[in-house]
């Protein structure tokens, strides 16, 4: 059982955590490459049903690589994974794709993603910034929240023409 729950916990993961892509097109789960996790240090307390994962926790897959300081996987009533929350360095790398904050907070049933503190996205060119970046995966819509004193930042590159 602690196995499928570890398996699931990953899997959603990664599902969740591709979100931040920017892209509903670019959210896929390779299922030709192996989910990997690696942390110094990992807890699992079925009373609670949560996971921890703390210690340079890193997670790849394919292309996709998210790395924290620590990492809290909580179940529901059913071992379905209700919410995965990173915190500490959270730095998130998928195929061109940059995304850094201090905090993440993946939500199954609502598929929403949430980056808080210090939020910065680079695609390609492109950049975002704010203090609160929300991404809707299913409806592909994101909400920039500017934070005390700060304005959004968002920098649009120029396309380049094609020769």
């Amino acid at each position: 059982m602690l196995k499928s729950l570890l398996k699931n916990s990953i899997i959603l993961f990664v599902l969740l955590a591709s979100a931040a892509t920017l892209h509903a097109e670019d959210v896929s789960l390779s299922s030709k490459n192996p989910i990997k996790i690696e942390s110094d240090y990992m807890k699992y307390n079925g009373t609670d049903r949560i996971s921890i994962f703390t210690g340079n926790v890193t997670v790849t897959d394919g292309a996709m690589r998210m790395t924290a300081d620590s990492m809290d996987v909580y179940f529901d009533d059913k071992d379905e994974v209700k919410e995965i929350f990173s915190q500490g360095n959270v730095k998130i790398e998928k195929e061109g794709l940059l995304t850094l904050s201090d905090k993440a907070r993946f939500y199954s049933a609502e598929k929403k993603a949430v980056l808080t503190s210090n939020v910065r996205v680079w695609q390609g060119d492109n950049y975002l910034e704010g203090e609160k970046v929300t991404l809707y995966n299913e409806n592909n819509k994101i909400f920039v929240d500017r934070g005390t004193n700060k304005r959004v930042k968002i920098i649009i590159a120029p396309k380049e023409e094609k020769k």
